[in-house]
């Protein structure tokens, strides 16, 4: 057995027998693991309310290579977001992402860049910014991390660069750009060379910078589900936290440049 004490990020909390919880969390060093926290329905005092679903903590845990399951020990909150969790809407863009990154990443595989992202990620929802446009960013980061990243350089049928033509498509079941000259099949969308070359961009910026592009309002349109699709594509099933943002009204069901 091999005691851990690693920076996380609370995924998703369920009780577990009578008093005991199952906890969900994705560390900087280990990656997406799943510990039992015994008596953490019962105890006030054992863990403070720190294994809360979109809290950044310190968490002490025992590991055995023969189970699944960790056993946690504590934690220590670092961050709660309490500037987030005080407005519906950002709670539904960071509920979104954590669901992404549940299914996403693989149990106890490390992935520090995605951690990074992630805690970013909460911190910027924290902010006075557009959470749309972080979500945009966040998605298109996590694809890159998670070895889905769009191919928007060129086009997959003749190689064109994407910096040329003036029609540009992209396709859900290829991952990357067809030009204006070849048929398409399946689900594509519309997108322009402004669009591209700011997700491009996004690609390409160092972590600590990419929070600092804006999406105009086209391109917005253009991205808002093409990066949503993507995703769901790539999971083969829907994403259950798209619900709450859509009976809120912060995102519309339909989107005009999608084409069968």
């Amino acid at each position: 057995m091999t005691i851990r004490q690693d920076e996380a990020i609370i995924l998703r909390t369920r009780d577990y027998r009578e008093s005991d919880r199952l906890i969900t969390f994705f560390s900087r060093n280990q990656g997406q693991l799943t510990g039992i926290a015994k008596g953490a329905r019962r105890s006030k005092k054992r863990f403070v309310h720190t294994l809360e679903p979109l809290s950044h903590v310190l968490i002490t845990y025992a590991d055995r290579s023969s189970s699944g399951l960790v056993r946690i020990d504590a934690s220590e909150l670092k961050n709660g977001f309490i500037e987030l969790r005080n407005q519906v809407v950002r709670i539904g863009y960071a509920s979104l992402s954590c669901e992404v990154v549940l299914e996403m990443s693989p149990e106890r595989q490390a992935n520090p860049s995605l951690f990074t992202l992630l805690h970013q990620y909460l911190q910027q929802l924290e902010g006075k910014g557009e959470p749309e446009h972080f979500l945009l960013l966040f998605l298109l980061r996590m694809l890159s991390l998670s070895g889905y990243a769009p191919n928007l350089q060129r086009c997959l049928r003749c190689g064109r660069d994407s910096t040329s033509g003036e029609v540009w498509y992209f396709s859900i079941s290829q991952g990357g750009l067809l030009c204006g000259d070849h048929p398409r099949g399946g689900k594509v969308y519309q997108v322009s060379l402004g669009t591209i070359m700011l997700l491009r961009q996004a690609q390409q910026l160092p972590p600590a910078k990419v929070w600092r592009l804006r999406f105009h309002r086209q391109s917005l349109d253009e991205c808002r589900f093409l990066l949503l699709d993507l995703v769901r594509h790539h999971l083969e099933k829907d994403l259950k936290s798209l619900r709450l943002l859509y009976q809120i009204g912060a995102l519309e069901t339909a989107n005009s440049s999608a084409h069968p």
